[in-house]
């Protein structure tokens, strides 16, 4: 399909119609991670139509764990962008930046929804093959050894060749050894293996189990500490090999230049629906880029329209990460060790071709993604998608509200 990455200020296309639903949709099971325990996902859908019937979906989404007037001030905003571009009057960035948490996801939500109309505009272009796919990372839940072993395994024997494990729950250093231990013995060395703490740990607890888990290969750790601790992450990056990995702190493109500039992080995991859309999204890796740094692609959980909008970005920032930028690890060493503490890790990987895989294969924590046609992955890859299409009766499911506007 053709690649879209939508800038600041663009021409809007003239619409008939625009739409927001919003929704909310269970998880099939609580998601429990270090901060807690999620049991659904609300998110607001924009559906735009131009005047020759070709739709483009985005998704505005706020972090599971947003409070109520935060949630309140992204229904204003949606409220008054829905007929703003009907009447073909794109909303400035500058003024949804400045709203914060919930401008960044309303305009995270307009960005997709017009780079998915633009591409189906486009139509698809030329097969692509299996290497225009994007690669993906497969989420390990929480579980005793021997379960992470079995769900490591069968992820592998899927074609995944990248696992993330949530980890922070653990009493002791040994209970998560025995976890790292069980599952490097299931799936062998070759699959790239990441832990994420989600900031569970303090400085002293972090260097201790990055040190003890660092024979089983750990490609990066992600979020060891809390979000606000960019200068206690520089400081664990000076006492550890293996590469860290920030998520929660990277809320926006200023908190990723700042995390960045302290020298916090060897890979930067942007995700979107978080930092504002594809514009913010490229500035970011390419900031990283600049630095020595990664940058890894996330969801929000949000449904297979979301997804579908991050895959589109994920597919345009392969010439930045394929350009020269680090990535965790050497040749020879999947696991990601540098050379020295503090240091970035080698650039050889992205040099021979590697890309690193994004976090994207999470529309099956939902009970539905809302999509007539899933998103496939096969072999551990996702296409990018020239459109999708919404699975109405499931979408009237679990809609809380909906308007549109007609031009």
């Amino acid at each position: 399909m053709a690649q879209v990455v939508v800038p600041d200020i663009i021409d809007l296309p003239d619409l008939a119609r625009v739409e927001a639903i919003h929704v909310r949709v269970p998880f099939r099971r609580p998601l429990l991670d270090a901060t807690g325990e999620f049991t659904h996902r609300r998110s607001w859908l924009l559906r735009l139509v131009d005047e020759d019937g070709s739709e483009g979906l985005g998704e505005a989404t706020l972090s599971p764990v947003a409070g109520d007037v935060t949630a309140g001030s992204l229904a204003t905003l949606i409220r008054n962008i829905v007929p703003a571009l009907a009447a073909g009057r794109m909303p400035l960035w500058a003024d949804l930046a400045a709203e914060g948490e919930p401008g960044r996801a309303a305009m995270a939500g307009v960005d997709g929804a017009i780079g998915a109309l633009l591409a189906a505009r486009a139509g698809p272009a030329a097969p692509s093959g299996p290497e225009a796919a994007v690669p993906v990372s497969a989420l390990i839940g929480f579980a005793g050894p021997d379960a992470g072993a079995d769900a490591a395994a069968q992820a592998v024997e899927l074609g995944f060749e990248t696992l993330k494990l949530r980890v922070g729950h653990e009493r002791t250093t040994d209970q998560l050894v025995d976890r790292l231990r069980a599952i490097r013995t299931a799936i062998g060395p070759e699959p790239r293996l990441r832990i994420d703490a989600a900031g569970a740990w303090d400085l002293e607890t972090a260097a201790e189990r990055i040190e003890a888990v660092r024979p089983f290969r750990i490609e990066y750790v992600e979020q060891p500490l809390a979000a606000w601790d960019l200068t206690g992450h520089a400081a664990l990056r000076q006492r550890v090999r293996v590469p860290i990995a920030l998520d929660e702190s990277i809320d926006s493109e200023g908190s990723a230049r700042a995390a960045l500039a302290e020298g916090a992080a060897d890979v930067i995991v942007v995700k979107p629906a978080r930092v504002g859309g594809s514009a913010a999204t490229m500035r970011i890796v390419e900031a990283a880029s600049a630095v020595g740094a990664s940058a890894v692609l996330g969801t929000f959980f949000e449904t297979g329209v979301g997804i579908a909008s991050v895959l589109r970005i994920a597919a345009s920032t392969r010439d930045a990460q394929r350009g020269g930028t680090p990535g965790p690890g050497r040749p020879g060493n999947r696991g990601g060790e540098r050379d020295d503490p503090g240091r970035p890790a080698g650039r050889a990987v992205e040099e021979a071709g590697f890309e690193p895989a994004h976090g994207l294969a999470t529309a099956g924590i939902l009970v539905h993604d809302l999509l007539v046609s899933p998103l496939p992955i096969e072999k551990g890859r996702m296409a990018v998608p020239s459109v999708v299409k919404l699975d109405e009766p499931e979408v009237d499911r679990y809609t809380l509200e909906r308007f549109e506007t007609r031009r």
